[in-house]
């Protein structure tokens, strides 16, 4: 998959999806611009750096569509539920992105000397100090090449194959039932789906 960011204004920018599964996706203007690092390009470097298949990026290469919009002659039945499945299995893997986006970005403006000191409330669960170093580290590298980037300038990056998930071989996120549930739908967790 091919991550397009697109600087569309002053303040402004877009993100574009080529993908191999799932439905063509319709670009989106971006929320949570940011002159340094942009809400979204953050979410996808520390996603891979992290190793993080399913979060935001992980479940676009894997036919999610999250917060993209498909097109519309592209939006059945069965693209709805196979999205459905794919944002079920990845429930934890978007909750722990978020969190370390949000301790990572601190950290790397900690570093840069845009903040005193962390946020109250930062946390990512156990990251060692080397993984964290990685996310800084890239952090800064990508910003560097954005600050540079003139409107109508992309930056491209390609989502690494071996964090790609294949919903079609994996029974997460499929709704069954259980003998003796009465015939409730049951999420592949065994929560009531």
């Amino acid at each position: 998959m091919r991550v397009m960011f697109t600087r569309t204004g002053r303040r402004q920018y877009a993100v574009a999806i080529e993908r191999e599964h799932g439905p063509r996706l319709v670009p989106r203007a971006a929320p949570g611009y940011d002159d340094l690092m942009p809400h979204d390009l953050a979410h996808y470097l520390v996603e891979e750096a992290f190793g993080i298949p399913l979060g935001v990026f992980g479940q676009l290469a894997a036919g999610g569509a999250g917060v993209f919009t498909p097109a519309a002659a592209d939006r059945t039945a069965r693209v709805r539920r196979s999205e459905r499945r794919i944002a079920v299995a990845g429930r934890s893997d978007m909750g722990r992105s978020e969190r370390l986006v949000h301790l990572c970005v601190s950290e790397w403006k900690r570093r840069s000397g845009l903040l005193a000191a962390l946020p109250a409330g930062v946390d990512a669960g156990p990251v060692t100090a080397p993984e964290l170093d990685r996310a800084v580290a890239r952090l800064e590298q990508v910003s560097r090449r954005w600050r540079v980037l003139p409107v109508g300038g992309s930056l491209t990056l390609e989502w690494p194959r071996e964090l790609a998930f294949d919903p079609a071989g994996s029974s997460l996120g499929r709704v069954r039932t259980r003998p003796g549930s009465g015939g409730r739908r049951l999420s592949s967790a065994g929560r009531r789906g």
